[in-house]
């Protein structure tokens, strides 16, 4: 499923274009959010882009797994958490920065 894959907003938004690295090399993400605004870019490529807490946002979101999840739509969700997974296999992270806006 590509908006499962390195770069995407999970199970919404397929990276676009496909700019990951392969296997045993880094790859570098940044993802920035600014009055609702949310870009991605993996290797210095934007691969996504979309706003949170509109029409737009609430059909995708619809369309996801996360329908159920309280939060993700209405503009509940301005705050909370980030949370770094995998799905069973080895993962390194490093460098990690998080900055206000």
């Amino acid at each position: 499923i590509d908006s499962h894959l390195a770069g995407s907003l999970y199970d919404i938004i397929a990276a676009d274009p496909k700019t990951v690295n392969p296997a045993g090399e880094w790859n570098t993400c940044m993802i920035k959010v600014k009055d609702g605004v949310a870009t991605i870019s993996m290797n210095g490529t934007e691969v996504v882009k979309y706003t949170h807490w509109t029409p737009e946002w609430d059909t995708m979101v619809q369309n996801s797994k996360f329908k159920s999840f309280p939060g993700w739509t209405e503009g509940i969700a301005k705050d909370g958490y980030i949370g770094l997974q995998d799905h069973g296999y080895p993962v390194w992270f490093r460098n990690i920065k998080i900055r206000e806006l």
